[in-house]
């Protein structure tokens, strides 16, 4: 039986604590999930600050996003559920956390369209899914909002972000990314879709691609930042 199915129909224990539960996580460890966007944080990149303002790495260089919403903080356990997520083939972990996120997000103003962050077709074909897609995907069955996942691409098969410094990350991902064609006019407001920020350097590069084809705003909704 496909363990995706098996996750999503029969009932299971919770992914965390091992208790009975219906669900990928039972109803205790959900209440204990650390919610990122009920703390202070940068209104630029949600970086975690002591009160609500912009933070002085955007204040020395404003970012090409405007705004960033985390739902979560990267620590436990979110960093074990997203890990799992993302290298242990848990698509009921990936879909849970994007149902979360469109539960807490806020849909103000509205984009025209949702961009997952693009894997480079290699590492597509190892993992088998790209996890930021897989996360925009009940996002876009809740909210109503378009999703389109072809129109960008990554174009260079960069060394993973994780086992790089932040000085490192910024020459990484330069001209990693291609729009392959012009974006409908309609589009002038599109959100980013990621997994984890941290340096904010992958979708700082994303944005960047975005604006050169005329698009007026672009902001990013992450599941967690660090």
């Amino acid at each position: 039986m496909n363990k995706y199915f098996h996750q999503i129909i029969l009932p299971q224990s919770c992914f965390l604590c091992g208790d009975s539960s219906t669900q990928t996580l039972c109803t205790a460890c959900l209440a204990d999930l650390p919610y990122h966007n009920n703390t202070a944080s940068c209104i630029y990149c949600a970086k975690s600050l002591e009160t609500e303002g912009v933070c002085s790495e955007c204040q020395t260089q404003s970012p090409p996003y405007t705004k960033t919403q985390a739902i979560f903080s990267y620590i436990y356990p979110i960093d074990k559920l997203i890990i799992a997520a993302k290298f242990d083939q848990n698509l009921a972990v990936l879909n849970l956390l994007g149902k979360l996120m469109a539960q807490h997000l806020t849909i103000d103003p509205r984009p025209d369209i949702l961009i997952p962050v693009p894997l480079h077709a290699k590492r597509l074909r190892q993992r088998g899914y790209n996890q930021s897609l897989e996360l925009a995907k009940p996002i876009t069955k809740q909210t109503g909002i378009p999703l389109d996942y072809k129109t960008c691409k990554r174009i260079k098969n960069t060394r993973p972000q994780t086992s790089l410094s932040a000085k490192q990350r910024q020459n990484n991902l330069v001209g990693a990314f291609s729009v392959q064609r012009h974006p409908p006019q309609h589009w002038q407001h599109i959100v980013l879709i990621d997994d984890v920020m941290t340096t904010g350097t992958t979708v700082t590069e994303l944005a960047k691609v975005w604006l050169e084809t005329g698009v007026q705003r672009v902001d990013v909704w992450c599941c967690a930042r660090a």
